[in-house]
């Protein structure tokens, strides 16, 4: 083999040489490409269960503002309209519309006033407080018959700003048929000292 031969079989292994470098070189480019994205999707994955927690905290902290209407607990006879808050923070800012508005007794003023009074707002409602106020009786509010659906919304604000808008339908319909009720024991420990008087 003279020295051509030489350069030729030089330059043969020079060429593998650099095709090998070059595929080593396409490897490990790709795995840092590959590297590169994991990383990426680990560091969103990571931002959105950030914000997921973020808005947990958010959620738990908020004011959870509801109206209803109920049985009066001093004697079960009247229903009453009730507004609470079963949140865990101070609700500001409130307003309840009621549409249509809900039936109240001629006699029985507060009812009426009482749903403007929420149209209109009520400046705020601590956790686990309750306002109620007197509809009338449950046997000349609740139709005999078919439905009597009124739609409620309700927007405040919490520590956080406006809470979502919450919009649920009523229907006193629900409540036909339900025995009378008062709640809890000072009712009838009441009633019982009153008969006594009455013997006396």
């Amino acid at each position: 083999m003279n020295s051509g031969d030489w350069a030729a079989i030089g330059a043969v292994v020079a060429g593998l040489v650099a095709v090998v470098a070059l595929i080593f070189s396409i490897r490990s480019t790709i795995a840092s490409e590959r590297a590169a994205k994991s990383a990426e999707r680990a560091a969103i994955a990571a931002e959105a269960q950030t914000e997921i927690q973020r808005q947990i905290q958010v959620a738990t902290a908020q004011p959870y503002i509801w109206v209803d209407v109920r049985e009066d607990e001093s004697q079960g006879m009247l229903l009453d309209l009730v507004i609470g808050n079963s949140g865990s923070t101070v609700a500001t800012n409130i307003r309840a519309r009621i549409d249509p508005p809900l039936p109240a007794h001629p006699q029985l003023e507060e009812g009426v006033k009482a749903q403007e009074q929420l149209a209109e707002g009520i400046s705020s409602l601590p956790p686990a407080a309750m306002i109620r106020w007197h509809l009338g009786p449950g046997f000349s509010l609740i139709p005999p018959a078919g439905k009597q659906s009124h739609q409620i919304t309700i927007t405040a604000d919490g520590p956080f700003g406006p809470i979502p808008q919450l919009t649920y339908v009523l229907d006193l319909a629900n409540m036909r048929g339900q025995p009378i009720r008062p709640q809890g024991s000072l009712h009838l420990l009441t009633k019982a000292v009153e008969r006594l008087s009455n013997r006396i």
